[in-house]
């Protein structure tokens, strides 16, 4: 009889057990199919669009920003097209830099003395392209981001800022202005 009794007492034991285990896992099931799934994170960057403006006399034949096609300037002119796109930080931190590959190109002889010429005649013969690389400072800018823009400057001087106004804007943080040719500002 006392072993019936013990056998009796280790089957309720081990129900017992198995009631509580079962319990145990429908509580944990319940807790954390009421869990909220995770918010995704708020991302850190953006796709910026890529402008430029240019300040001086020869055109920009083409730029590049961190391996992205900006597009082609004339001289004392720009900002007519955005290109996508770099990624910049939604936060701008000291140390933030692009590298700004380009090439300049300026006529060597005056139309009149080329207009017979087909177009690659005339790159042949009278044109001067160099093609330079600089890694500059990305200006400070706040936190509603913009547009990257490049500004050419004279002495193949780069500035980046980020904005989404264009340099005539009376906000814009370079306070330069709209590009304007020197010379056509004497002739007036």
């Amino acid at each position: 009889m006392i072993a019936k009794s013990i056998n009796k007492d280790q089957v309720r034991g081990s129900m017992l057990g198995r009631w509580l285990q079962l319990a145990m896992a429908l509580a944990l099931l319940a807790v954390t199919s009421a869990c909220k799934p995770a918010e995704p994170a708020e991302s850190a960057s953006y796709a910026a669009g890529i402008t430029g403006y240019n300040f001086t006399s020869e055109g920009v034949q083409e730029f590049y920003v961190n391996g992205q096609w900006g597009s082609n300037l004339p001289p004392y002119g720009g900002g007519g097209g955005t290109t996508c796109c770099v990624n910049l930080p939604k936060q701008w931190r000291p140390g933030l830099v692009a590298k700004i590959d380009w090439t300049m190109g300026r006529w060597t002889t005056p139309y009149e003395r080329r207009k017979h010429l087909s177009p690659a005649a005339q790159v042949a013969c009278c044109s001067a392209e160099r093609t330079l690389s600089k890694t500059v400072p990305i200006e400070r800018y706040g936190t509603e981001g913009g547009r990257l823009q490049v500004f050419f400057l004279p002495n193949d001087e780069i500035k980046v800022w980020i904005y989404d106004a264009g340099p005539q804007h009376p906000d814009h943080p370079s306070g330069m202005g709209y590009p304007k040719n020197p010379q056509a500002q004497e002739s007036r």
